[in-house]
């Protein structure tokens, strides 16, 4: 998938609508396939699309930004930076970078009603950027310093990752006012730049880098040259202006949402369906259980006339039978001597050696044994689940705890 980089000229598209706008394309490993100067209706088309925007468009800043809602954030970003501005912050888009350890957030700022027009124009010829990057942010920054883009009589200087700043001025032999001013600043703040790195816009000559050393108190070097569509460089840690009511969807920033619409379309529609079909299983199947909980209660109360409240039938049915069983004389499995019988089978010799306490209660034995560890215990409740017996470990209480083992069987091994 290629990429196509536009170069948007300042004064684009009000001065000069017909104007040529360099461009470049860019292949999937970060070359350049082809690139040139065409009006609009010139341009190609790509898969992709992303721009860049002069520095003298861009302010970066930072500021403490309000806690809320995101959407409510984004309408008071132009006032958190009002005094910086050249216009009302009603005029201005500003779009948000990372957040540093003092808590201060970078912040770009574009006028919203250039940004909105240049963007229907594009918009026109079929072309819908997926982002928009400050030219400020594109050159990477030398190690320890500041990088500069030097045009003769002006330019740009990145001073870090979210920041920089527009040139007005100089020239050969003297440093735009501005960088003396940052230096000046930064060295105020106690955190000068180590060396100043100079690259040249096309066709530039150098500055008289002697001058420019002695003025500016710094190493300056020269960089390599500055052309940010035929060299595209990355923008890391760039701030992207295309954000709020700027962004563009995901799918429409890289350009498969006519390609995925029809699938997506009918991937709907099968989960519709197959929400709808399994709604209605539901449905059926949570009627069919209440009829048969109905059923249950009306065969239980058929036996059991005199039952006042019925919680669970099955359960309430299994415990009258065994009642009936016991006033009948029969014995249950879960009487006395019927559980006791089958778990002694259970017991080896050992075990049975071990035998210190038994308990009977509520349709449980408790057998107290004196195991001598938990590997003894989990063999036991082995053998009584092959004898249909359902058994657990509880806790020994008293004095003896520590001694004896208390297991309880419960009947019939799940």
């Amino acid at each position: 998938m290629s990429l196509l980089r536009i170069h948007l000229p300042p004064d684009w598209p009000d001065a000069a609508p017909t104007a040529t706008l360099p461009w470049c394309r860019i292949g999937t490993r970060g070359e350049c396939i082809d690139a040139g100067h065409a009006p609009l209706a010139g341009l190609p088309i790509a898969e992709a699309c992303e721009l860049v925007i002069p520095s003298e468009l861009v302010l970066l800043t930072t500021a403490m930004l309000p806690r809320g809602g995101r959407q409510k954030l984004r309408q008071l970003l132009p006032y958190a930076i009002e005094d910086r501005l050249g216009g009302e912050p009603e005029t201005v888009h500003v779009a948000i970078g990372h957040s540093a350890a003092d808590g201060r957030s970078a912040l770009a700022a574009i006028d919203k009603h250039w940004l909105a027009q240049a963007l229907a124009r594009l918009h026109e010829r079929g072309l819908r950027p997926r982002n928009a990057w400050p030219e400020t942010l594109l050159p990477a920054l030398s190690a320890g310093g500041w990088t500069m883009v030097w045009a003769g009589d002006g330019g740009f200087l990145r001073t870090g990752a979210e920041a920089g700043l527009h040139l007005d001025g100089g020239d050969v032999e003297a440093p735009p006012p501005a960088l003396l001013l940052s230096l000046a600043q930064a060295r105020a703040a106690g955190n000068p730049p180590q060396r100043l790195q100079v690259r040249l816009a096309e066709g530039v000559a150098p500055p008289a880098w002697a001058s420019w050393r002695e003025t500016l108190g710094i190493p300056v070097e020269a960089g390599a040259p500055w052309a940010p569509l035929r060299q595209p460089e990355l923008a890391v840690g760039a701030i992207d202006l295309l954000q709020g009511a700027f962004a563009a969807s995901s799918l429409r920033r890289t350009g498969w949402w006519p390609v995925l619409r029809l699938p997506l379309t009918l991937a709907a529609l099968i989960a519709v369906v197959q929400v709808g079909a399994t709604t209605t299983e539901w449905l059926r199947l949570g009627r069919e259980k209440q009829r048969l909980h109905a059923s249950m209660e009306r065969s239980f109360r058929a036996a059991f006339p005199d039952a006042r409240v019925v919680v669970d039938a099955p359960l309430q049915m299994q415990r009258n039978l065994a009642d009936l069983r016991r006033a009948g004389g029969e014995a249950s499995p879960l009487d006395f001597v019927p559980l006791l019988a089958r778990a002694a089978a259970a017991l080896d010799a050992d075990s049975r050696g071990r035998l210190r306490e038994v308990h009977y209660a509520g349709d449980q034995l408790r057998l107290g044994l004196a195991l001598p560890d938990r590997a003894a215990a989990d063999a036991l409740l082995q053998r009584l689940a092959a004898a249909g017996l359902s058994g657990r470990v509880q806790a020994g209480e008293g004095p003896a705890a520590p001694a004896v083992t208390h297991i309880v069987i419960t009947g019939a091994a799940s």
